[in-house]
């Protein structure tokens, strides 16, 4: 295969428009970019563009097919596909270098999932299929023991063995949404980290609840900020992410989670631990907040939110949702109906493919122990680069987990969001595309807020090389 061209396919998995189309579109611009040719007339084989998009091989064929329909291509048997003379002459009227539009791109966050993975995804599937013929009766009884195995899983992870709390979601967001909408009420104050998660944030709005920023230091969400917060607007709830936090990477200490329920039980707080990364750590798995405060038998309400989309693959959407330890059997029942009753459980095709996988031992043995380890590597390599990369007024967080980790500069100010789209643009005009952290922040947050401009940087969607090329990219564009 040709060395892969920096050019990063975007796909909207919820659209009415079919991937085929969506990827035969790109690769129009793709073509008069000169992207993907071999020799400047031949578009690569279907195999290649499988592994470069990460589209299936039959998705890639209808994409090439749907291109030769339009008059861009031609099938030649035995070879491949070329370009045809109406796709020469748009070329040569529209031809734009590699560097006019982001070619490479850090936006999602996402790992691809391996091919051994895939592969034994679909023969799950293939093999849970006849849950669809089963009886209403049975399938409750096969939901009931595959909470069972989530509760293994997530037993591994730190949490009590509790199916008999665990909710099952088509997403974690589906999670968080029933929280939002069920269990919350409208004139609730939310604190949240000052960088969050943007689609929880926007629920909460749209809910009609409060939501609070805090800062946060090295350690997590800053105990001095919460106590300056709780005399102005006291709060109702606490949603943190303490684990290798998303977007800065940032692992809360073990002193910091115990002040954390200490404040949480002064104030009687209820808290949300969302462990976006969950399973995705390097070398030990960092304590949950949920297992902390059972420990210590505490009257805190904690609610876990665990996502598998991380760990598993991004479209086959799976969160759990692990309810308090100290709601009744009723409350246990009453949500687990309403969960049903909305639309947010997950299919039972689905949860039973991920149970294939969840009890299959290679997947702790190989798999997971594999990916974490990639991930690491990534970070080691960018960390190892970070002096010769940055410059001086430049600052990477260390990780010891997940998949992004955060890059800041210069001084606190009220102009950070705008340094921060002017590095964007920069890098967007050398074929980059980045988030900066004004993206993560509150919407409605005041124009005066001194802060370190700042964009995360993902570990996952490229390679090695690609990684460490961008990583002095941004250092060269800090630097203007």
């Amino acid at each position: 295969m040709p060395e892969r061209p920096y050019f990063s396919f975007h796909f909207h998995k919820q659209s009415h428009t079919p991937i085929y189309v969506q990827l035969a579109e790109q690769l129009k611009t793709a073509i008069l970019r000169g992207a993907f040719l071999v020799d400047g007339q031949q578009l690569i084989s279907l195999r290649d563009m499988k592994t470069i998009s990460g589209c299936s091989l039959e998705t890639v064929k209808k994409a090439y097919d749907h291109l030769a329909l339009e008059g861009w291509l031609e099938a030649v048997h035995g070879k491949g596909y070329y370009l045809t003379q109406l796709a020469k002459e748009a070329r040569l009227e529209n031809r734009l270098p590699l560097t006019d539009i982001p070619i490479a791109s850090l936006a999602d966050s996402s790992p691809r999932p391996s091919e051994e993975l895939v592969k034994r995804l679909r023969g799950a599937f293939y093999e849970s299929l006849t849950v669809l013929d089963e009886p209403s009766a049975k399938k409750k009884i096969m939901r009931t023991q595959a909470t069972k195995v989530f509760a293994d899983h997530l037993s591994r992870r730190g949490l009590p063995h509790s199916p008999e709390r665990l909710l099952l979601f088509n997403r974690s967001t589906s999670g968080f949404a029933f929280l939002a909408q069920r269990i919350m009420n409208a004139r609730d104050v939310v604190y949240v980290e000052e960088y969050s998660y943007p689609v929880f944030l926007r629920l909460l709005s749209q809910c009609g609840i409060t939501v609070r920023p805090i800062r946060m230091d090295e350690e997590g969400v800053c105990i001095q900020a919460l106590n300056e917060e709780q005399e102005h607007y006291p709060a109702n709830w606490l949603l943190i992410n303490p684990h290798y936090q998303f977007p800065t990477g940032i692992s809360y200490s073990l002193k910091r989670k115990e002040e954390l329920l200490e404040w949480a039980q002064n104030h009687n707080v209820r808290l949300i631990e969302n462990d976006h990364y969950g399973d995705l750590w390097f070398e030990e798995p960092s304590v949950p907040l949920y297992h902390m405060a059972a420990q210590a038998k505490s009257s805190i309400e904690v609610y876990y939110l665990h996502s598998l989309s991380k760990t598993l693959a991004r479209d086959l959407q799976l969160g759990v949702l692990m309810l308090p330890s100290d709601l009744s059997d009723d409350e246990l029942e009453r949500y687990s109906q309403l969960v049903s009753m909305t639309g947010a459980e997950p299919s039972l095709l689905v949860v039973e493919a991920a149970v294939q996988l969840l009890d299959d031992p290679w997947f702790y043995e190989e798999f997971l122990a594999d990916r974490r380890a990639l991930f690491q590597a990534r970070f080691l390599r960018l960390w190892q680069e970070r002096r010769q990369a940055l410059p001086d007024h430049a600052r990477m967080f260390p990780i010891s987990g997940g998949l992004n980790t955060w890059i800041k500069w210069g001084t606190p100010t009220a102009r950070a969001t705008e340094q921060e789209e002017k590095v964007v643009a920069i890098l967007r005009e050398e074929g980059l595309e980045l988030t900066g952290g004004h993206a993560f922040r509150v919407a409605d947050e005041p124009a005066d807020i001194l802060r370190c401009p700042a964009v995360r940087f993902p570990l996952a969607p490229l390679e090695e090389r690609e990684l460490k090329h961008w990583l002095h990219r941004l250092g060269a564009a800090l630097l203007r």
